[in-house]
């Protein structure tokens, strides 16, 4: 996000330093920007609201190549942001003018949250196999009426179900559930062929 945002508003050739020692200090940066906040977790919206005060305070020194990674989250840096932002003090407006410099490059707060923004895990992959179904399933196994309770009563066929595995109406089921659970199936199915390796 920072390389975009730097990219696109202040020097086309810019580039972030890739070195390790630059990454842990942005990491050790964001997990102290909590507690300037008076919080212990803050919303991607607050980092980018941070991070792009901090790339326009200094915009000037970025520009003529003197500016370093490490005034991101230097006390300074949070001290002035706390100071403009958070303090009774601060001055209104700041953001005014901070959105028009986005605008200008077609960015804005919300695609840049969009960029930091870590992938929520699928609720759906906790489903691949639940021990609590195995019950339901074994009742009448391997017969048309076991077939109907299962479809009506569990989530269908699991490749981790040991159940499912003894059972010879599995590739019904699994067509079946897969007309019913598609997203559900296609997460099995990828456990299926991991587990087949």
């Amino acid at each position: 996000m920072i390389e975009t945002v730097v990219k696109r508003t202040i020097n086309p050739k810019w580039r972030f330093t890739q070195s390790g020692i630059a990454a842990i200090y942005l990491q050790n940066g964001l997990q102290q920007l909590p507690s300037l906040f008076g919080v212990s977790d803050i919303d991607d919206e607050r980092i980018v609201d941070y991070l792009i005060y901090q790339l326009y305070r200094m915009r000037s020194f970025i520009a003529d190549g003197s500016w370093q990674y490490t005034w991101l989250f230097s006390n300074s840096a949070m001290d002035k942001f706390k100071k403009q932002f958070l303090s009774a003090d601060g001055k209104s407006g700041m953001n005014y003018y901070i959105n028009q410099w986005l605008d200008e490059a077609e960015l804005s707060r919300s695609k840049l949250t969009v960029m930091i923004a870590q992938p929520k895990p699928n609720p759906l992959r906790k489903m691949i196999y639940l021990a609590s179904e195995e019950p339901i399933k074994k009742r009448f196994l391997n017969t048309e009426d076991g077939l109907a309770l299962c479809q009506r009563s569990t989530t269908g066929w699991s490749p981790l179900s040991e159940t499912c595995g003894q059972c010879d109406y599995w590739a019904e089921c699994g067509k079946m559930t897969a007309k019913k659970y598609p997203e559900l199936t296609r997460f099995r199915k990828e456990e299926y062929g991991r587990k087949e390796k």
